[in-house]
């Protein structure tokens, strides 16, 4: 009886650990389902203290959405990528739009100065926005191309973000 007891757990345990469950498989981390949609619109604070929506910002360009955090080491390397490509990004016309999730202004502000961000930070103190886009993590980079879809997601800046935004030729 014992041995057959031993081998009864053994197997329950096995099982447990290798049988796969359904929910194994729902997290796709580069999928996002607002790809190839019309970003959704927002309206949040910005550091200036000035509210406005994503559709005021962007007007009709192509824009890039960068969601991060001042406590994200890798969003501080993504942070200087943009800031070394501003110019460069300014050139082609494409807008950057920072949002900043679950800090407070003076936080990000401090931040901000310190490192001297050139771009346009959105306050996401409640993480409301965050959600909207169904943000997993960050950082988090969505593009929208000038008709405002979400052409891509990704978690740093592609070297070929600029070929991306162009808008394809009819």
């Amino acid at each position: 009886m014992r041995f057959s007891l031993k081998w009864f757990w053994a197997l329950s345990v096995a099982a447990l650990i290798f049988i796969p469950y359904p929910a194994q498989g729902q997290f796709a981390f580069d999928e996002n389902p607002l790809l190839n949609k019309q970003a959704p619109d927002f309206k949040l604070k910005t550091l200036t203290g000035e509210s406005m929506s994503l559709s005021q910002f962007r007007g009709d360009e192509p824009t890039i959405i960068f969601f991060w955090a001042t406590w994200c080491p890798h969003c501080r390397e993504e942070l200087k990528t943009l800031g070394k490509n501003a110019a460069a990004i300014q050139k082609t016309g494409i807008k950057i739009l920072l949002v900043d999730i679950e800090e407070s202004a003076k936080q990000v502000k401090a931040f901000v100065d310190k490192y001297n961000v050139p771009f346009t930070v959105f306050l996401d103190e409640k993480s409301e926005v965050a959600e909207q886009y169904s943000l997993i993590g960050v950082p988090t980079l969505f593009f929208i191309d000038k008709e405002g879809v979400i052409i891509a997601m990704e978690h740093e800046l592609p070297a070929n973000y600029v070929e991306m935004l162009k808008p394809v030729k009819k």
